[in-house]
């Protein structure tokens, strides 16, 4: 069964993510993140980011230059953090597949155990794109921009809701063939198109989405 080879997936899963992370060089990431920063603050700008976003922005950028934080766990932790943008897809991915798939497979009588699979998979991504968020945004409340902190707790209500339905997954396996997890896994899918706007109001200013 699928579900029976979990672990040796994960660990497939985390050594293509420490890969990926690691492939290109760190002068050269480094030199891109720097050029990054302040091309985001400028756009920022342009697309109307409150002053509290900028400030923010310009201060994440100052300490990037500047070396710090330089003590090891801090530098652990940052580095941690920084990884929120990449985990985020995983979530993004895994709950609207899950979703569509699992509707179509009610409809044609198909067997769920690969979808269940899914499900299990998505909770625990969604688990892990908010732990690394609060790293990444720091656990200073409230937060000085309302949309930093709109997108925060959202993300923290996705890192709860992930881990309720991957448990769910695995504990019932009948509950994947319900209507309640089809449901579920919509109003999360819904719940992610509206935190993807957030995320993308912190980064480029909330008028990222006009034409």
């Amino acid at each position: 069964m699928v579900l029976t080879r979990l672990p040796a997936i994960l660990v497939l899963l985390l050594v293509a993510l420490f890969a990926n992370l690691l492939a290109p060089s760190a002068g050269a990431h480094e030199k891109h993140k720097h050029q990054a920063a302040a091309e985001n603050i400028s756009e920022a700008a342009a697309n109307g980011a409150s002053p509290a976003m900028l400030e923010a922005m310009t201060d994440h950028r100052a300490e990037m230059e500047d070396g710090t934080p330089t003590a090891w766990p801090s530098r652990i932790i940052a580095w941690s953090g920084r990884m929120h943008p990449f985990a985020v897809h995983f979530p993004i991915a895994l709950i609207p597949i899950s979703w569509l798939a699992l509707i179509i497979a009610q409809r044609r009588g198909d067997t769920v155990d690969l979808i269940r699979a899914f499900i299990i998979f998505a909770g625990v991504a969604a688990v892990g794109a908010a732990a690394l968020g609060w790293l990444n945004a720091g656990f200073v409340l409230p937060d000085r921009d309302p949309i930093q902190g709109v997108h925060r707790w959202i993300g923290t209500g996705l890192g709860l809701a992930g881990a309720i339905i991957a448990l769910w997954a695995w504990r019932r396996a009948s509950s994947v063939n319900g209507r309640a997890m089809v449901w579920t896994l919509g109003v999360l899918t819904v719940t992610l198109l509206v935190q993807g706007w957030f995320g993308g109001a912190i980064t480029h200013g909330v008028r990222h989405m006009m034409i």
